[in-house]
Formats: structure tokens, C-alpha cells, sequence
């Protein structure tokens, strides 16, 4: 049982060792990503919570954020403890740890469009707030979204997809809740909605528009090792022709965010963990897991978004 043991984790250590190898390659033969995107001017990241654009967008921000210019939207200031003036201000050091001025970053607090938002037990009280039970019309989004694109002169979202990533771990006090874990966050699904509309009625062009990529529990929690999944994925077929792969070895970017010192003098290693550091209000112990062990700190394939 012993010698079984041995060799099970001899494997386990070589293949996080060979998945550190590939990502390592593929953060330095990325060229091809860039240069899709470059080539298409500003780009406006659309999130729903300050804290997204650090536990789920890492890879995309830092691979692109020396060839383009990035633009963060946030559509709430995260107000659902009673937070949401130090979210929205961690939120900028954030970005600014990322190499995101401030004058690029957006926190939309607008309670005033209340009519426009669905709350599962009181429509007559709806806005646009953060919560895991608000859901957000598509025309509330575009009110925000289209005059900001049109302003800067941007043509590019990036925002989620239709599964929105997953909920969040305060939400599984219940059965019932715990199911809204893993069918994703009503916020998130909100924005990909909203984006689809909008491609539809040409309001964005098709093609303009990505989502990122969502995917089940286990390939959520790969770690490293989902670039050898992403590997295997890409040598069956199985991946779109045009989705866009990125990838990331720098977790210090996001470490540095939830306020954890890492002792090393590796920049580009050190570097991932740095923009959750910003998010200190946000520092709990599962997002600390969520970032070594998730899919979203080591890479991101964003899709188009179909209209």
C-alpha cells in the first residue's frame, strides 16, 4: 500500500510539474491572443461585482494590459453586506495594481433605475444592486454600457458567459442555495443576457463581443493542471475554432490582493496574487483556495457571444 501510495504521488508531482512547464510556454508563445485583440483597439471588461475582474479575469487583464488600453465596468459597487464605498475604492487599487488607471474604471450606483431590476421576492422594490438573489433587465445594462463604448470609442466587450462562472460560497447556507452555487450567479448570467440582446439588435457588432468561458466543478478546480485538460480538449477537437485561450504564471497579481505575503523573488510568479491585496474587505478564507486551486488564475478562454 505504501509503494502504491509513492507512486500515485510521484505521478501527481510530475504532472503539476509538466503543467507548470506548459503554462510557462504558452504565457511566452501567446502572441497570437494579443494580437486578435490589439488589433481591435480599447477593450471594456464588464463585471458585476468589484473582485471579479481579480478571481476570474487575472489572465485576460494582464496578457493584454501592455497592448491595449482595458476598461473596467463594474455595474454594482458590491453594496450587499453594506460595503459598497470600500468595495468600489478596492476595486480601483485593484486595477491600478493590474496597470488600470483610474480614469478607466467605472463603478455604476445608480439606485434610482429601480424599475428596471427583478428582485425574486419584491418587484416593486427592485434595483440595481448586488445580491445573489437580484437578477438585472438587459435594458438597465445598455443604459450604462452603450454610452460608455460609444464615449471611449470602443467596439470590444469581454463580460460572462451564460453560466456566469458559479455563485458564491456565501450563498450555501441551504440546499437551496447551494444549488444557486453551481448554477452561477444571477448577476453574472444577467451580463451575458444582456450582451446577447445587444448583439442581436446589432446595438454591438457580432464578433465584438466574448464571454468567458465557464465549465464544470471538477475542471474548475484543476489548478494547473487545466491546461494539460485544455491540452487533451484541443488535440480531440473539442474546443471552438474560435475561442481565445490565455494563459497565466503570475499569481502574485491576485495573492497580493487578499493581503498574503508570498517570499519570492520571482516577479513573474509573484505577480499573480497582487490584485486581490486591493480586496481586503473580501479577504476570507475560500478565496485563498479558489485562487491556487481554481481554473481562473492559471488561465481564461473567452468565446464569441452569439446574437
Amino acid at each position: 500500500m505504501g509503494g502504491e501510495a509513492w507512486w500515485i504521488g510521484a505521478v501527481v508531482v510530475a504532472a503539476i510539474a509538466v503543467s507548470i512547464m506548459r503554462i510557462i510556454f504558452k504565457v511566452r508563445s501567446q502572441e497570437a491572443f494579443i494580437r486578435n485583440f490589439k488589433e481591435e483597439g480599447d477593450i471594456l471588461l464588464v463585471i458585476a461585482h468589484p473582485d471579479d475582474e481579480a478571481m476570474f479575469f487575472t489572465p485576460t487583464i494582464l496578457a493584454l494590459k501592455d497592448s491595449v488600453k482595458i476598461h473596467v465596468m463594474s455595474l454594482s459597487n458590491g453594496d450587499y453586506a453594506g460595503l459598497g464605498w470600500v468595495r468600489a475604492s478596492e476595486l480601483v487599487e485593484s486595477c491600478r495594481m493590474l496597470g488600470i488607471p483610474k480614469e478607466r474604471v467605472s463603478v455604476v450606483d445608480d439606485p434610482s433605475l429601480q424599475v428596471f431590476l427583478y428582485h425574486a421576492h419584491d418587484t416593486a422594490n427592485s434595483c440595481l444592486k448586488d445580491g445573489p438573489t437580484n437578477s438585472w433587465s438587459a435594458e438597465t445594462i445598455s443604459l450604462y454600457v452603450l454610452p460608455y463604448l460609444k464615449k471611449n470609442g470602443i467596439s470590444v466587450v469581454i463580460t460572462f458567459d451564460d453560466y456566469g462562472i458559479s455563485g458564491r460560497f456565501e450563498d450555501m447556507s441551504c440546499c437551496r442555495a447551494a444549488l444557486r452555487e453551481f448554477s452561477g450567479h444571477p448577476n453574472h448570467i444577467a451580463l451575458h443576457t444582456a450582451f446577447v440582446k445587444l448583439v442581436q439588435t446589432k446595438r454591438i457588432e457580432k464578433g465584438k463581443a466574448w464571454k468567458l468561458q465557464s465549465v464544470n466543478l471538477l475542471r474548475k478546480y484543476l489548478g494547473p493542471l487545466s491546461v494539460l485538460e485544455n491540452d487533451a480538449l484541443q488535440w480531440l477537437g473539442s474546443n471552438s475554432s474560435t475561442s481565445q485561450t490565455v494563459y497565466c504564471w503570475d499569481l502574485g497579481s491576485v495573492w497580493k490582493c487578499l493581503k498574503v505575503r508570498l517570499v519570492n523573488n520571482n516577479t513573474e510568479f509573484s505577480s499573480l496574487y497582487t490584485e486581490l491585496q486591493a480586496h481586503g474587505s473580501q479577504c476570507e478564507w475560500f478565496r485563498h483556495l479558489f485562487i491556487v486551486f481554481g481554473r481562473y488564475s492559471y488561465m481564461n478562454t473567452l468565446d464569441l457571444v452569439e446574437g
